[in-house]
């Protein structure tokens, strides 16, 4: 399976490469919590953020939140739309788009019940 990985930016020094594109193959079939602890979620491809606090949002190619990631958490937690084959969410090309969505130092736990329950 071939995902699309970007990334929005932190601070205006992060911009340079912004979406912070990477193209990353893994194995067909795996759900969105493998697939997050294949690609490394959240280290080492989110950068630390000063304070050790940070909330991302990890969304599907149609925008669909996946998976919350918090710096301060052990791993990230997955969403119900993030259960079943992560390449069910595949485009035309065959490649699966996630798109990891920067939340600033919002409270993750909040962050994940207005996702789960909105």
């Amino acid at each position: 399976m071939r995902i699309l990985l970007t990334r929005d930016s932190v601070a205006a020094g992060d911009d340079a490469d912004a979406p912070h594109a990477e193209t990353v193959t893994l194995p067909d079939g795996l759900d969105a919590p493998a697939a997050l602890t294949a690609l490394g979620l959240p280290r080492p491809r989110l950068p630390l953020i000063g304070g050790g606090r940070a909330t991302w949002v990890l969304r599907g190619g149609d925008g669909t939140p996946l998976a919350v990631l918090a710096q301060q958490w052990p791993r990230p937690r997955p969403l119900p739309a993030a259960l079943g084959p992560l390449d069910r969410l595949a485009g035309a090309d065959g490649a699966v788009r996630l798109h990891v969505e920067y939340r600033r130092q919002l409270d993750p736990d909040a962050e994940y019940e207005r996702l789960l329950h909105g």
